[in-house]
């Protein structure tokens, strides 16, 4: 962010595709043992085209988006989302965000943003808020 956020300001989206690799490393770091996550054979036998992106990981990186977004000294707040439909590893992904709400706060400006993780074909994947504070 280099200016002051607006309310109703799109912020610019990021494309992405999650690897094999990283989905097996992050069900490792998060307990995850569900081996539609890192066993491509087992996703299959499940349905699934490929391994399965967790819904944890759709939160960390809806997150970290708003982070960068923000800039240096962005404090993280809150985060809530609804996994609506699956994503498999290399799928392109694509976050966006729109600016829902600013209001200033003894940290600077508190933000509340609409996030969403959109499906290649522009459906909705993952849709939910993240509110952050910047100095």
């Amino acid at each position: 962010m280099t200016s002051a956020a607006a309310e109703g300001q799109v912020c610019p989206p990021r494309v992405y595709s999650h690897s094999r690799v990283q989905l097996f490393r992050f069900s490792a770091v998060s307990w995850n043992s569900h081996r539609i996550h890192y066993d491509a054979e087992f996703a299959a036998s499940e349905g699934f085209p490929d391994v399965v992106v967790q819904s944890t990981l759709h939160g960390e990186t809806l997150s970290r988006y708003a982070l960068q977004w923000a800039g240096p000294g962005a404090r993280l707040e809150s985060v809530s989302w609804r996994n609506r439909a699956t994503a498999v590893a290399g799928e392109t992904l694509t976050w966006t965000a729109t600016v829902r709400t600013t209001e200033p706060c003894d940290e600077g400006v508190r933000v509340t943003l609409d996030v969403s993780v959109l499906k290649d074909d522009g459906a909705p994947c993952v849709t939910g808020q993240v509110g952050l504070t910047r100095a």
